[in-house]
């Protein structure tokens, strides 16, 4: 019986939509640096969330784009400095760009 419902549930599902990796890399990077330099000492379980979610689509988009593992690090590496700097002279700026990560996350949860 169970089978049968997770048949039926399976088919039901609608694939959902999946951006060019080369055009989805860039933005996950951002999201990925800017929630590591926005967790501060003792980051909250929804932060960490965050962050290994955005890790996760970094590692996995970042393949798909031909990017090496050195690759991916040194992108994470030069958004991380990007967004310390933001953070720390253009603050609203920073916060525009945490929501619209956030955002990215919720797009697909009812």
């Amino acid at each position: 019986m169970i089978d049968l419902m997770l048949a039926a549930m399976l088919a039901a599902a609608k694939p959902s939509y999946e951006p060019p990796a080369e055009t989805w890399y860039p933005q996950a990077v951002g999201c990925a640096a800017s929630a590591m330099v926005a967790k501060g000492r003792t980051p909250t379980g929804d932060q960490i969330g965050e962050i290994m979610t955005f890790g996760m689509i970094v590692a996995d988009v970042g393949r798909k784009s031909g990017r090496t593992k050195e690759q991916v690090e040194a992108d994470v590496k030069v958004a991380d400095s990007f967004y310390r700097h933001l953070k720390a002279k253009k603050p609203k700026a920073f916060a525009a760009h945490r929501a619209y990560c956030s955002a990215l996350l919720d797009a697909d949860r009812p």
